[in-house]
């Protein structure tokens, strides 16, 4: 038989409230219309209706590997768009509605090894090198 995932909050919400501030941290009537659709594609995914929904037919007719939109507590929005530039160099660039911007390239040197740097328009930058291991 087929899992079924149930989602309950104390007080009662419906589902799609409880999911939203699972996945946003915030209520329904506090997400952008971006975030909705989000949310009504994870719905359709938990349901077993699967697809991509409009996020993901979104990113696919742009060309996008990652697409995201996301909305902080001050209500700041950032807009996240990457890549793949060849098999091994990934590239994400990230907009924000207070005009900062960021660009972050990940370099995998082999299967376990990845370098990762980051500039911002703010100032910020960064460099490192992470190990990954999957079981």
């Amino acid at each position: 038989s087929d899992p079924e995932i149930t989602f309950t909050s104390d007080p009662d919400l419906p589902q799609d409230e409880v999911i939203a501030r699972l996945i946003f941290g915030r209520g329904i009537d506090s997400i952008s219309a971006f975030q909705a659709a989000q949310l009504a594609s994870a719905v359709a995914t938990l349901a077993g209706r699967g697809g991509g929904g409009v996020v993901g037919k979104l990113r696919e007719s742009l060309g996008f590997a990652n697409l995201d939109v996301t909305t902080n507590s001050e209500g700041e929005t950032e807009v996240t768009a990457g890549t793949y530039i060849s098999d091994k160099v990934y590239s994400e660039v990230s907009a924000a509605s207070d005009g900062t911007q960021e660009i972050n390239l990940n370099y995998d040197v082999s299967k376990t090894i990845t370098l990762r740097g980051s500039a911002g328009t703010d100032g910020d930058t960064g460099i490192g090198i992470f190990f990954e291991k999957d079981y």
